[in-house]
């Protein structure tokens, strides 16, 4: 009866103690240099059709950067990317937090574009998932 009771408390101990320990996910976003832009945010937005599931590099602005945690505790970064007009702009989304963005620093991305991606309900518009980033100017 003891082995019994010792045995079923182990097996109650050994499963809660693993969840108190953060899983370390991958980031595939990487930080680095890249090559001059080849395309422009206004070329992407005016044709979707042409760019959409591709990959090729954008120049522009972070603004309204938010870092958040999916259900299963990954991290990544949101945030809006534009050139010029902020109402023309492109969702960026990146694996990881980047803590080394800052709004209004001036970047530039190489990832996938789409013209929409569904998570579960909600729809959203115009969102690139960044493979690299190269920080051109932080804001001061």
């Amino acid at each position: 009866m003891r082995k019994i009771l010792l045995v079923s408390l182990l097996l109650l101990i050994v499963p809660i103690s693993a969840y108190g320990k953060e899983k370390v996910y991958k980031t595939y976003t990487d930080i680095g240099e890249l090559d001059p832009p080849t395309v422009t945010i206004s070329q992407v937005l005016s044709s979707r059709e042409e760019f959409h599931r591709k990959i090729f590099i954008l120049e522009g602005q972070v603004d309204k950067l938010q870092f958040r945690r999916m259900a299963n505790g990954r991290k990544f970064t949101l945030f809006r990317f534009f050139e010029d007009d902020p109402e023309r702009r492109i969702n960026v989304y990146a694996r990881g937090f980047l803590e080394s963005l800052e709004n209004g620093s001036r970047v530039r991305i190489w990832g996938r574009y789409s013209k929409h991606k569904r998570y579960f309900i909600s729809k959203r518009k115009n969102i690139m998932k960044a493979k690299k980033i190269h920080i051109l100017q932080k804001m001061p």
